[in-house]
């Protein structure tokens, strides 16, 4: 077993970045369903798209030769045989002399090679008086000529975001293959907890925030929740929910039970797993240092202080990254934004900061404001826009500096 006690920030945050996806099993799901999945295999469309020709203007279908010395003052004229909507299909092949109208994306009839558009024609009738050539294949899209069938749309281990959600819907996949959510279970600890709903809360009991922010938290990164409920400062039942974690889940998260008190049991109960292979307890953060983290096999275990702002601390700054990672969502840089500070912020050396911030114009610009509430405020987070890190060694964060903000996912 790798002990680790108390270490920087950075050093936790290499070691979660170092370790490799967890192994996830394919399943088919609907395609309403598979928005920001991971595919598990390459996609080859089984149909041409579009398969059949059809018009990229509303006009007249014709055949190109037909027009061919039209001119604003030499008119030609053809005679319709048919009117074609979207979504018809044509029942006339066209002849010599002949034109049918098309809608935009409407299907071309038989022996048309070319669509001139409505702003060249004039009707009388059965009649169309044309002002103007056109060469064969003109504003006629053919069959494949977005996709062809066969070819490779989609490569294994792609995001299903919009545009290759539309893809996959233009090829009509009902089901794609994509890799599993990871599994979290979820579950608080601490006989002061209460269900978020109980009426007539006695003295000494606060409800279960954690639970019900965390659930979303982790949600919103890729991966399904599997909540475990609220469990007591008991030894053989916080053991029996790890357990039970570790047996129907890849990952176990709690909160509460990460400091050195007497009902604080998480640590005791992690070291009685035999085959620990690294066990953190404790990070140069604040808010957040007793974070206790937990590889065990191919099974991770993570427990968050219970104050909710040290909570959400410790999952912003570790978790989240570590869920996207795996479930395949792009990293929370992704949406980060670089932003000025507009007011000199106060931190302490010799511990990597978690600092809640709003964002508030001044002189017209978006600038970042610090948030003034500790830790044990849930407030804290309820007031705040989002969040900037402060290294371990600084002390100020100037007004001027520019500096990376995170938003709450």
């Amino acid at each position: 077993m790798k002990f680790l006690k108390t270490i920087e920030v950075k050093k936790f945050k290499d070691i979660l970045f170092s370790i490799p996806r967890i192994p996830l099993d394919k399943e088919f799901i609907p395609l309403d369903e598979s928005y920001n999945r991971r595919l598990y295999e390459d996609i080859k469309s089984n149909i041409d798209v579009p398969h059949f020709r059809k018009s990229r203007v509303d006009g007249y279908a014709v055949i190109a030769r037909d027009t061919f010395g039209a001119e604003e003052d030499n008119i030609l004229s053809l005679k319709l045989v048919e009117k074609i909507e979207a979504g018809q299909k044509p029942t006339k092949k066209l002849n010599n002399g002949e034109c049918s109208y098309v809608a935009t994306g409407a299907a071309i009839p038989e022996n048309a090679d070319a669509i001139i558009m409505v702003e060249y024609t004039e009707i009388t009738r059965d009649k169309v008086y044309i002002s103007k050539a056109v060469p064969p294949g003109e504003n006629i899209v053919n069959i494949g000529h977005d996709i062809k069938k066969g070819e490779l749309i989609c490569k294994k281990g792609q995001l299903i975001d919009l545009p290759t959600l539309g893809m996959l819907a233009s090829c009509g996949l009902k089901e794609v293959p994509v890799y599993r959510k990871p599994i979290v279970s979820l579950m608080s600890t601490g006989n002061e907890l209460v269900p978020v709903g109980k009426e007539n809360l006695d003295i000494g009991q606060i409800y279960d925030v954690n639970s019900t922010v965390l659930k979303k938290a982790i949600e919103n990164a890729g991966a399904k929740v599997s909540y475990l409920g609220i469990i007591r400062d008991n030894f053989e039942d916080l053991k029996s929910a790890i357990d039970r974690g570790l047996k129907e889940s890849d990952i176990v998260i709690l909160s509460g039970g990460t400091s050195k008190g007497e009902g604080d049991l998480g640590s005791e109960v992690l070291k009685n797993y035999y085959d620990v292979e690294i066990l953190i307890h404790g990070v140069k953060m604040r808010p957040g240092k007793p974070i206790i983290f937990t590889k065990i096999k191919e099974k991770f275990v993570f427990i968050l202080p219970g104050f909710p702002t040290s909570a959400l601390s410790c999952y912003y700054v570790f978790i989240e990254d570590f869920l996207r990672k795996n479930s395949g969502l792009p990293l929370k840089i992704k949406n980060s934004l670089i932003l000025e500070i507009g007011e000199r912020i106060y931190s302490i050396v010799g511990r990597h900061e978690f600092k809640p911030v709003i964002i508030r114009k001044d002189d017209g610009v978006d600038k970042i404001f610090p948030i003034k509430t500790g830790s044990e405020a849930i407030s804290t987070l309820f007031k705040a826009d989002g969040y900037i890190e402060i290294e371990e060694l600084e002390s100020i964060v100037e007004k001027g500096e520019k500096r990376r903000f995170f938003y709450f996912s």
